[in-house]
């Protein structure tokens, strides 16, 4: 950390524009090397043990998955060649590719399927990703390299779900020789494999000499392109800026505002994901004053989402009224636009009018005494930061005053199982509708709503229905249980903007907004 505040510190010495970059460890002559912008220092690396999109990110060099979803939304064979269910659909078995190897050499197989969820099922594992698959029951050997997957319901998001960073596999081997530290030093299947780490510098990944890819969308089924990846961490936008104009990075993600700056230099790339499943969205604590379903109805028509997508994303981005993304199959526009909350803060004033918080001389609001003065909690980030600051102007006009407190993901997200606050300003990025049950069905991902009969009905069968057009109704059923019980404030789903060095090659997200690493190359190599 002390490193990072001196580079700060140097940077504001030298001036706008003339950002220092870190110090760059010296490579090899003759390696091929790609390098890429991490935000922030993941808190693992160990897959199944995280739900943060950082940590995901790095997980995509690391591991493969059972499957993959095509450009049509549909799973297709990756490290399970084939798959079949029971007749209740409770049942998922799978039958593995022979030959995959683990980065350490041991065996790819049914055990280390099995062993993986058994984590992941363990609660002395405390994984996080165990609330998103809580229909799991076990997992079983059938032989070397078959495996079954039973499920206490007919779980309809299990194979999409299966494609996700937290369902690649870990080395048996590896965990049980790493203990406590297989978080800093990770074995997967993927295209590269660990190197090195330096906590709030860089993680180094090398070229897996046995790798073969597996999916028929690859451009390259042999082994990665590039010799070496180093993820270098840098979350200060100008440093990461000064490095792709000199070349320090081959690619990263910048705020909208800076895309701009680079958009017409003809030295790079721009590479716009629109179709995006990302959600930006506030809650509330339901502590009072929020159990009351008036005052959650004022702050969400408080909130101009123009001017957050404006502040935040500088545009690249579309407003959203639902609580699913507009990306994920099953968003339902017409639900969104008749229970939706737009922007309009003298419906929020006449609500709070309504439920007795009455401006005094200074415009502050107050109640039987208590004044308007709220805690709202988010993640450290630019982009939240910005987005914060409008919020708090929109609270501000209808007589509401927020305090502001941001912390790294590690530390944020925990804390909302405790009290202190009393909205969050949160962004989820799933791919199925299955992140309404997993945020939403009592008692919530964050332990504090209430009991509801009907909502956990409505989100169980969002779970639980297979067939498609019967799948569409439900998920539209609970967009609208979600709106009319006001559990949430959407706001936006932004785009996934990313600026590459003009000679980088075959960087294009696939369905999942996921970049198939062993395919990226120079133009020069």
């Amino acid at each position: 950390m002390s490193t990072r505040r001196s580079l700060l510190a140097l940077s504001a010495l030298a001036g706008p524009g003339l950002a220092l970059l870190p110090a760059r460890r010296a490579t090899a002559a003759g390696v091929k090397e790609l390098r890429y912008r991490l935000t922030e220092d993941p808190e693992s690396l160990y897959s199944g043990q995280s739900v943060s999109l950082t940590v995901n990110t790095c997980l995509n060099f690391l591991h493969d998955r059972l499957v993959y979803i095509d450009a049509e939304g549909k799973p297709q064979p990756w490290l399970a060649e084939s798959w079949s269910f029971s007749e209740d659909n409770k049942q998922i078995t799978f039958r593995l590719r022979p030959g995959t190897k683990f980065h350490d050499g041991t065996d790819f197989d049914a055990a280390s399927v099995k062993f993986h969820f058994d984590n992941i099922l363990d609660p002395k594992m405390a994984s996080p990703v165990r609330g998103q698959i809580g229909a799991l029951e076990s997992c079983e050997v059938v032989d070397p390299l078959t495996v079954r997957l039973s499920f206490s319901r007919p779980f309809a998001a299990a194979m999409i779900l299966f494609t996700g960073a937290g369902y690649g596999f870990n080395s048996p081997a590896a965990v049980q020789k790493a203990g406590r530290q297989y978080g800093r030093r990770p074995v997967g299947t993927g295209p590269f494999m660990f190197k090195s780490w330096s906590a709030g510098s860089e993680i180094v990944l090398v070229r897996n000499p046995r790798y073969r890819q597996l999916r028929p969308d690859a451009v390259n089924k042999g082994v990665p392109y590039a010799d070496q990846i180093t993820l270098s961490v840098l979350p200060e936008e100008g440093v990461a800026f000064s490095a792709l104009q000199t070349g320090e990075l081959s690619a990263a993600e910048l705020q909208t505002d800076t895309v701009e700056r680079l958009r017409q230099d003809r030295r790079f790339s721009v590479v716009i994901d629109d179709k995006a499943k990302n959600i930006f969205f506030m809650e509330f604590s339901y502590r009072p004053p929020f159990d009351d379903r008036t005052m959650r109805d004022a702050i969400s028509h408080a909130i101009d989402r123009e001017a957050i997508l404006r502040a935040a994303y500088s545009g690249y981005g579309v407003i959203n009224l639902s609580p699913l993304s507009s990306g994920i199959p099953g968003y339902d526009a017409a639900v969104a636009e008749r229970y939706g909350t737009p922007y309009d803060p003298e419906k929020a004033k006449a609500l709070l009018d309504q439920a007795g918080w009455k401006a005094g001389s200074g415009g502050l609001r107050a109640k039987e005494g208590k004044e308007a003065k709220f805690a709202i909690r988010s993640y450290a980030n630019p982009v939240t930061d910005r987005a914060l600051a409008v919020i708090q102007s929109n609270l501000a006009a209808i007589g509401i005053q927020a305090e502001v407190s941001t912390a790294d993901w590690g530390t944020f997200y925990p804390s909302l199982l405790r009290e202190g606050w009393d909205m969050t300003l949160n962004r989820w990025t799933y791919s199925d509708p299955l992140v309404l049950t997993n945020l939403f069905r009592p008692p919530g991902h964050r332990r504090n709503l209430p009991p509801d009969e009907e909502l956990t009905r409505i989100l169980t069968a969002v779970d639980s229905t297979l067939d498609p057009a019967a799948r569409q109704k439900v998920v539209s059923e609970a967009q609208q249980a979600i709106l009319e019980r006001r559990l949430m404030i959407p706001i936006l789903t932004s785009h996934q903007v990313t600026i590459t060095q003009a000679g980088l090659q075959n960087y294009k997200f696939d369905y999942l907004n996921q970049v198939l690493h062993g395919d990226v190359r120079m133009s020069n190599w």
